[in-house]
């Protein structure tokens, strides 16, 4: 009686968690534009992508894509639709015009500046040191206390060998 009990609660949740299971894209096209746009529930996925279980953004997003899709509507105007209602934060990619072209130009501006500073610092570090290897005038200095000092030197180093 106990095992029956068991699998019987075991169906019933299997059950409930088929039901609760999003909608699945079935649709090529669908697919294809809900990757060009991004769920908004805060996952960062785009509407494909997003596998929260009723997704207050993704689904109904998905099933107006399949809508629109099966009205015979463009990509491009189902994605001015999209921007029109939601504003262009939903595309996943940044158009390339006005000022989001610097969402595409500034990660390599930023990376060529970056070398640019890395190249300058590393020559200016090692011109300095060639330089005076070259320039350094011997140091010859004629100072007694000195001269002492070096005796006192090769003396103890004598005693070493």
């Amino acid at each position: 009686m106990r095992r029956w009990k068991s699998r019987v609660l075991l169906l019933i949740l299997t059950l409930a968690s088929l039901a609760q299971s999003s909608t699945p894209l079935l649709n090529p096209e669908v697919r294809r534009l809900g990757n060009k746009l991004r769920c908004q529930c805060g996952c960062e996925a785009s509407v494909t992508e997003c596998n929260m279980i009723n997704c207050h953004s993704a689904d109904p997003l998905r099933a107006e894509l399949l809508k629109m899709v099966e009205a015979g509507q463009s990509e491009a105007s189902i994605l001015a639709a999209m921007v029109e209602r939601h504003g262009k934060i939903i595309l996943r990619q940044p158009p390339t015009q006005g000022f989001f072209l610097l969402g595409w130009v500034m990660p390599f501006a930023a990376a060529a500046a970056g070398l640019a500073f890395l190249w300058w610092f590393l020559r200016r570090k090692s011109k300095p040191a060639a330089a005076a290897a070259e320039t350094a005038p011997d140091l010859e200095i004629d100072d007694p206390e000195l001269a002492r000092y070096r005796e006192r030197i090769e003396k103890d180093l004598a005693k070493l060998d």
